[in-house]
């Protein structure tokens, strides 16, 4: 892997090879720097010929985690929130059955 260092960051260029039905394996220095472990998901960003692989951080626990500090602020159960959900669904059908 060649490292190019610039004041601000720094580019890693490592070669990868494609194997058995596009698999590839990613460097561990790389999957270190990332902060990445078994089984987490990355994305892969084409923009025209450039291809751009980035860590992407797990976000349902985070999700999950903001839904219940709120539920819990709002002393709301998870069936009375299903049950706003629902009218909210109902709700804006039937705004867009009013408007066609």
């Amino acid at each position: 892997m060649n490292v190019i260092e610039t004041p601000s960051s720094s580019v890693n260029i490592c070669s990868l090879q494609i194997q058995n039905q596009g698999q590839i394996t990613i460097p561990p220095e790389v999957l270190n720097t990332l902060q990445t472990h078994e089984g987490d998901t990355l994305n892969l960003i084409q923009i025209g010929d450039l291809i751009f692989l980035t860590a992407r951080p797990p976000q349902v626990e985070a999700l999950t985690q903001q839904f219940v500090e709120l539920m819990e602020e709002n002393q709301v159960t998870l069936d009375e929130l299903l049950e706003g959900l629902q009218q909210e669904r109902q709700a804006l059908w039937q705004e867009r059955q009013n408007h066609a």
